[in-house]
């Protein structure tokens, strides 16, 4: 497995990209709203990408369809936006890249549309909290295996999936080495090192375990249960993690 460290420069050009997906997934979060269809999520994501001077990231990616990933109540990543309207209550996972002069930002997270239950609210909660953890985890010298235990003892006790999970990000390329596991044995795996940049993103689901399966579309990866995703594009610095996705509301 080859892990190519980013120089300065590198790490500024991920920096730009990751703000711009940063302010590109917080308009797409707002306008999940129950009555909007989900295909307006993408033509959102288009012309964001564009005014942010790139590219949609995942637009033809592997052939897929759309600018931005939005899953449904058990759809937990990878669906195709379509026009089916969100219902008062409906768990929405939103997941865009933005791509510019070949740098890479790649962030999620996932809202509810109207008023929810508490339970969904705690759901997401949850999510955000193993998302935390692997961050806080992503410091110089601690391992990837390292990161993957803080992410599943976060995860409140939630089916976790691990048949995915986040990646290495090179230029471009949305997916590199390594693979950032979501369940992991500490202390294993590589070593980590400042100039990495990488994704990390916890799935959960509210059900035992973590199986999936893929929809008949092909994309929409489904779990037992209503779930959640986040998602952050960091990279590792002599100081700790450094959040390159970081949305307006985050730094409030």
């Amino acid at each position: 497995m080859l892990v190519f460290l980013k120089s300065k420069e590198e790490l500024e050009g991920f920096a730009k990209a990751g703000a711009a997906a940063g302010r590109v997934l917080a308009k797409l979060l707002k306008a999940v709203k129950p009555g909007v269809p989900a295909s307006c999520l993408d033509e959102i994501a288009r012309e964001e990408c564009e005014r942010e001077g790139g590219t949609p990231t995942f637009l033809g990616y592997d052939g897929f369809p759309a600018a931005a990933c939005v899953s449904v109540n058990e759809g937990v990543v990878h669906g195709v936006p379509e026009d089916i309207e969100f219902e008062e209550g409906d768990v929405v996972s939103v997941d865009v890249g933005v791509t510019i002069d070949g740098f890479i930002g790649d962030n999620a997270d996932t809202v509810i549309a109207g008023d929810g239950s508490k339970d969904d609210a705690l759901l997401i909660e949850m999510c955000r909290n193993a998302l935390k953890a692997g961050i806080d985890a992503s410091a110089p010298g601690n391992t990837l295996g390292d990161v993957g235990d803080a992410i599943a003892r976060a995860s409140g006790g939630y089916g976790l999936i691990t048949d995915y999970g986040g990646h290495g990000i090179n230029r471009n390329a949305m997916h590199a080495d390594p693979f950032v596991a979501n369940e992991a044995k500490p202390a294993s795996g590589i070593l980590l090192r400042p100039g990495m940049v990488f994704a990390i993103e916890p799935m959960i689901a509210d059900c035992r375990g973590g199986d999936t399966t893929v929809g008949p579309d092909g994309w929409l990866v489904l779990a037992g249960g209503r779930s959640a995703h986040c998602e952050h594009t960091v990279c590792v610095t002599e100081r700790g993690a450094r959040i390159l996705t970081t949305r307006p509301e985050e730094k409030e």
